[in-house]
């Protein structure tokens, strides 16, 4: 008498090849994911740096001088959230990625200054004044 077998299923192969594929699928988009997000902070960062060089170089353009120091309160226009890094340090603050570097300095009046962001997946973005 022959036997009849029902044979459904995956072999442990075929599920083994699967797993592995799958699991390759998750580590590369988890990675691309992470990247993705580190690209973004670094646009954020560069778009506060841009945004606090403009404030400054309008504050230049009434006064004839730069800041020795960057403050909210002392520079009309220049959101809080802008001089705060992803960690949510201040500028120039002690590990903040954020930092600026007054020149020329004299009684608090400044004739040059650098603003500069350490970014995750570039190289530092630097911003200088336009008046030299």
């Amino acid at each position: 008498m022959k036997r009849i077998t029902n044979q459904s299923g995956f072999t442990i192969i075929e599920l083994l090849v699967f797993i592995t594929v799958v699991l390759a699928i998750t580590i590369i988009a988890a990675s691309n994911i992470r990247d993705l997000r580190a690209n973004n902070r670094d646009q954020e960062s560069k778009i506060d740096i841009n945004a606090t060089a403009y404030q400054l170089e309008v504050f230049h353009e009434k006064n004839n001088y730069y800041p020795e120091k960057i403050e909210a309160k002392i520079i009309p226009g220049l959101e809080e959230k802008s001089i705060k890094d992803r960690n949510n340090l201040t500028i120039s603050e002690p590990g903040s990625s954020y930092t600026y570097k007054p020149s020329g300095c004299s009684e608090g009046k400044c004739k040059n200054f650098e603003l500069k962001a350490n970014l995750e997946k570039e190289a530092p973005f630097v911003k200088q004044s336009l008046a030299r």
